[in-house]
């Protein structure tokens, strides 16, 4: 949930995180490549963030901001580049595939090292990606690793993890069987679940693992310090990594991270000259687009409403329609976020994918949401009847941000003032009590907003598939199963066939309203012209450090 971006980038990712970069101290400019250690010029620069820091496991990382920090400590096989597009950085190439579209074999970078000085194997992706698959308590990321032979009878506790198909035939070889064809595997190696942890490391330490930033080791650009342990409301730091075996290219020494939850007084900070980033929403962005250092970028991340299907009113769709039609999308993106958000037209955002013949996958879908109040109240005179309910209570549940904050208190006026007898009480939670109460069910409706981790309509359609984690509201439906699994396995190697599965899987989705698309999320910024490299991804983790640095 982007809770990348909830907050999950996503995961996912559920927001974008706020994040601001501040001051930095040099000797001189920095050149290409240059660093402190190179070239004499120190760089320190100060990130503050919205949220507190969750976790830096990497198959736990859910929420966007933590997606984030595992992205710039950890590192994978791959790295997206600009375009979205996996690069080699664990891995030494792009994937050998056989001719069945089955068998990835991948060779390993052999200067990739951990930050304690052991080399990065084979073994530790082995080792990652089986002990992942059999966490308790990974759910929502585990969705990610079905592609792989095994993967999701072993979830289910059917087969033992050292049954996946992944195997390494040397200290510097990764061998990758997957269960069917999927043409966009490589991309999804770039994901943070995917990421490799050491073995003997993580063997050493036992459940101390990853509790606080000393009882880790990073194969990253950045180590972690400072950090006291998950949900602590307490600062972090990132430092250079050294051992890090393109540790030339990484031109920041250090970067301090603050929390920071009031965006006006990150936006004060920016004024003041302390920090060089923040980010902005609302009136911020029409009073701030004349600044030269206005930022707007696209993402692929939907918000949207989901439902506790156990509960015996929501579980009727026509209840869950009536809400839908009371939502005036046009008039909450324009008015209530003013801040280049779009309405949503379906689950999947505009940008992510494209047919073979080109056309992108929002806009071969159409528009599949409306606003008709004169229905939505038909519908909910129907159902109440039906059920046998004059009135209902909905608790929804959200997570600290301004912007979910405002479309929380729309949303709350749009359903009491349209819908007779329905209330929505609002509770807005630090993001792990937000994680913690959707995981466990405890929430009549929650609202979110989820960033997609590759560029692929099953990113975000995958999320409420029956048997996802990150399903939290229990939604099921056979026909929109069976399309994602045409999509995934039937039709795998037929590109056209597979768009049509999930333009129909996503049909499915919105007539059920099995959950209900809100809006399309954009990320706005104030950035000082001085911030130089910092890379936007529009999927998977927002923000990458790396070529980041701070230039007078």
């Amino acid at each position: 949930m982007n809770v990348r971006r909830p907050l999950v980038r996503g995961l996912v990712a559920l927001t974008a995180a706020t994040l601001l970069l501040s001051a930095c101290t040099t000797t001189g400019d920095p050149e290409p490549g240059g660093t402190a250690a190179a070239g004499g010029t120190v760089q320190e620069a100060t990130v503050v963030v919205a949220q507190e820091l969750n976790t830096i496991d990497p198959p736990l990382a859910i929420d966007s901001n933590s997606a984030i920090v595992v992205n710039n400590v950890y590192e994978g096989l791959y790295r997206l580049d600009e375009a979205n597009q996996p690069v080699p950085a664990g891995a030494a190439d792009l994937p050998e595939v056989s001719a069945d579209g089955l068998t990835y074999t991948i060779p390993l970078n052999p200067d990739a090292t951990w930050s304690d000085g052991t080399p990065v194997t084979a073994h530790d992706y082995v080792f990652a990606w089986q002990r992942a698959v059999g966490l308790d308590n990974a759910g929502e990321n585990q969705k990610y690793y079905g592609t792989i032979l095994n993967a999701d009878a072993i979830i289910a506790g059917e087969q033992e993890p050292d049954q996946l198909g992944v195997e390494a035939t040397d200290d510097h070889t990764l061998v990758v069987t997957l269960a069917a064809p999927v043409a966009y595997f490589p991309s999804m190696l770039a994901v943070v679940p995917f990421f490799p942890v050491s073995e003997a490391y993580v063997t050493e330490q036992g459940d101390a693992f990853a509790s606080d930033s000393e009882h880790a080791v990073y194969n990253g650009p950045f180590v972690l310090a400072d950090f006291a342990g998950p949900g602590i409301g307490t600062d972090w730091t990132y430092e250079r990594n050294d051992e890090y075996w393109d540790a030339g290219s990484v031109r920041l020494d250090s970067i301090a991270v603050r929390v920071v939850k009031e965006t006006t007084t990150a936006v004060n900070l920016y004024k003041s000259g302390e920090v060089h980033q923040v980010a902005i929403a609302g009136a911020q962005v029409q009073a701030e687009q004349a600044d030269p250092g206005f930022v707007a970028d696209t993402t692929a991340t939907s918000a949207f409403l989901g439902y506790n299907h156990a509960d015996p009113v929501l579980a009727d769709p026509r209840v869950r329609e009536a809400i839908s039609l009371v939502i005036d999308r046009e008039a909450l993106t324009a008015s209530v976020l003013a801040d280049g958000s779009t309405p949503a037209t379906g689950l999947v955002p505009p940008g992510l994918a494209t047919s073979p013949d080109g056309e992108d996958f929002a806009d071969a879908a159409g528009d599949l949401l409306t606003t008709d109040v004169a229905r939505a109240q038909d519908l909910w005179a129907q159902a109440r009847a039906d059920l046998g309910v004059s009135s209902l209570a909905i608790d929804l549940q959200t997570f600290e941000s301004d912007r979910t904050r405002a479309v929380a208190e729309y949303l709350q006026g749009a359903v009491q003032e349209n819908l007779e007898g329905v209330t929505l009480a609002v509770t807005t939670n630090p993001v792990a009590n937000f994680l913690e109460k959707t995981g466990s069910g405890a929430f009549g409706a929650y609202l979110v907003t989820w960033g997609a981790d590759y560029a692929d309509p099953s990113s975000q359609l995958g999320l409420v598939r029956s048997d996802a984690g990150t399903n939290w509201g229990g939604y099921a439906n056979p026909e929109f199963d069976a399309a994602l699994e045409a999509a995934q396995v039937t039709h795998a190697t037929d590109a056209a066939a597979r768009f049509d599965d999930l333009l129909h899987a996503q049909e499915v989705l919105v007539a059920d309203q099995g959950v209900t698309p809100i809006y399309f999320q954009s990320s706005t910024l104030l950035r000082s012209p001085d911030l130089k490299g910092v890379v936007f991804h529009t999927a998977g983790p927002a923000f990458e450090y790396k070529s980041a640095y701070l230039e007078d």
